[in-house]
């Protein structure tokens, strides 16, 4: 029998029209498994605005579907059976596909989907690829129909905010850092690196701001922070619990949780860095784990500027706005 699956890209692929690709094979997990290239999705082809593209002179076509074919004697059909082939496999041969394709193509616009949080449907059909005979106690398919949407919302108020701050305003070095870690995901490694580094950035502003109120001499502070030996500098920990102490009264450590959040983010991001990729304790983080500490990072400042003089306070606007939409799926 054949599992045919069609999963919808992240990202577009252009290809030749009338190439002619060669159909390789692999087995995963008592399954043959054929990747086909790129094609067209229902939806692609009823779209009139195509672009008139070519490669090499041909041709071409934006393919926005993957076709993946799994092949095995038999496969599990029943209503409320587990998905055959399983969810873990389906992903691995996806991503296996995308990451050797975005590897080769050096295309960073390509990144591996989170399935099955995304758009797929997988078709039952007999070894001579016609449909299956109809049994109500079987199933012929499987499906999910994924979409997403984004706003920024713009009402009176949000516009007198943003005129509220100064032609010139530049927002705190490290809120870009947060808000392009919030837009990385479902890149888990990248964006704890991004996270990572905005609570860095933002203890060092931070102390070096409570330093000159503190009247701290210049060669001082520069000699606490800045040796030869890297090693001997204060640590990121002893930034957020000592060195914090001493100039507002107040240590992180003081909050348990945002603490272990604050060490779990830590942790994850090295990972990533040294091992390319982000677990905490040996496990792998998920992108739910990972979205929860990107959180903790905002959540992180926002607990130390409750701490810090008043004078060293950034604009922060908070805006309620009820959206309500409505999108017909079929």
């Amino acid at each position: 029998m054949i599992a045919r699956l069609f999963v919808l890209l992240p990202s577009v692929v252009t290809i030749p029209e009338g190439e002619q690709f060669p159909i390789y094979e692999y087995e995963d997990a008592g399954y043959r498994i054929r990747v086909y290239p790129p094609g067209l999705s229902d939806q692609a082809r009823t779209r009139e605005d195509a672009a008139n593209i070519k490669l090499d002179e041909v041709p071409a076509f934006q393919a926005d579907a993957l076709r993946i074919d799994f092949h095995k004697e038999s496969f599990e059909r029943g209503r409320e059976s587990p998905w055959d082939p399983p969810e873990a496999v389906m992903k691995r041969a996806i991503n296996s596909f995308l990451l050797r394709l975005r590897h080769v193509t050096r295309a960073g616009q390509i990144r591996p989907i989170n399935f099955p949080s995304a758009t797929w449907r997988l078709q039952y059909l007999n070894n001579d690829e016609t449909e299956l005979a109809r049994d109500e106690k079987l199933v012929r398919g499987r499906g999910t129909l994924s979409f997403s949407m984004t706003w920024t919302a713009l009402n009176r108020k949000v516009w007198e905010d943003m005129h509220s701050l100064p032609v010139n305003y530049e927002p705190p070095p490290w809120d870009g850092l947060l808000l392009d870690a919030s837009v990385e995901l479902p890149s888990v490694g990248p964006a704890l690196v991004l996270a990572a580094t905005a609570l860095e950035v933002f203890i060092s502003y931070m102390l070096d701001k409570l330093a000159m109120l503190k009247s701290i001499p210049a060669d001082l502070w520069t000699w606490i922070n800045e040796r030869d030996d890297r090693r001997q500098e204060p640590t990121i920990e002893e930034q957020y619990d000592s060195l914090l102490r001493f100039f507002s009264g107040h240590s992180l450590k003081e909050d348990p949780r945002l603490w272990e959040l604050f060490k779990n983010l830590k942790n994850a991001r090295n990972s990533f860095v040294h091992e390319g990729v982000a677990k905490i304790g040996g496990v792998m983080v998920t992108n739910e784990t990972a979205l929860k500490l990107i959180g903790a990072a905002a959540e992180v400042i926002a607990k130390i500027r409750e701490w810090i003089p008043p004078e060293l306070h950034w604009p922060e606007f908070k805006h309620t706005i009820h959206v309500e939409v409505v999108k017909k799926l079929t």
